[in-house]
């Protein structure tokens, strides 16, 4: 009895041990991800001659808020199914490798492609800087939370996996969201934020290009369990 006990023991200090480093590691590929985006989103400005992308004000808010709050998220991430049926890792394998180093550069795509084609749409359609900078805000902050959600699991499609089994990251998204919204539509804070108001067009812009530069995440799931 004492022994089944400890084999008991032993084996939920392995899952548990597996489902933290597996958090860990979904949480570094989402934040240099995002970091990896930031520097290539004002490269291609700079590049082009054209104004930045984001107000100094905007990158402190993105910094304080989108960022660290998104990592707890995945602090609170369940475990995944497959989680046992994995070989051990092997101990002196370096946690950026191949595949976290290839999920980094292909989320850090994402929040470029989506915001690097909102923004520079909206400013060469309108020539109104402020105008382009808030559409690329928005697009920053839709793509950040699909982003982080396409990252909740390495092999799970979102769909399988649940969009509201994370309460935390779905507390963060409705807050992030709702906080978007005020920021572009309440008329005292958009001079202190650098927005302005929005049109449809402009929000189905950014919806449309954030989903997109995301979606294939979990299209490429979907392949590999398939396979």
């Amino acid at each position: 009895m004492l022994q089944l006990c400890q084999v008991q023991l032993e084996l939920s200090a392995n899952r548990q041990g597996r489902k933290i480093f597996d958090n860990l590691i979904k949480g570094i590929r989402y934040y240099l991800a995002v970091k990896a985006a930031l520097v290539l989103i004002f490269l291609l400005p700079i590049i082009l001659n054209v104004p930045l992308p984001f107000a100094p004000i905007q990158i402190i808010l993105l910094e304080i808020f989108m960022d660290v709050a998104a990592s707890s998220g995945f602090v609170a991430e369940g475990m995944e199914p497959d989680i046992m049926k994995r070989p051990p890792r092997e101990p002196k394998e370096k946690i950026l490798n191949k595949p976290t180093l290839t999920a980094i550069f292909a989320g850090a795509g994402c929040l470029f492609v989506a915001v690097s084609f909102c923004y520079l749409l909206t400013h060469y359609m309108t020539g109104d800087t402020v105008h382009a900078q808030t559409v690329a805000f928005a697009a920053w902050k839709l793509t950040h939370i699909f982003l982080a959600f396409n990252t909740r699991s390495m092999t799970q499609p979102l769909l399988k996996l649940g969009v509201f089994t994370n309460k935390v990251m779905d507390a963060w998204a409705v807050v992030a969201i709702a906080m978007l919204i005020i920021v572009t539509t309440v008329p005292f804070l958009q001079p202190l934020i650098k927005t302005t108001s929005l049109f449809l067009m402009d929000w189905l812009l950014v919806v449309v290009a954030s989903f997109a530069a995301t979606f294939w995440i979990d299209v490429t799931k979907l392949v590999r369990k398939h396979h």
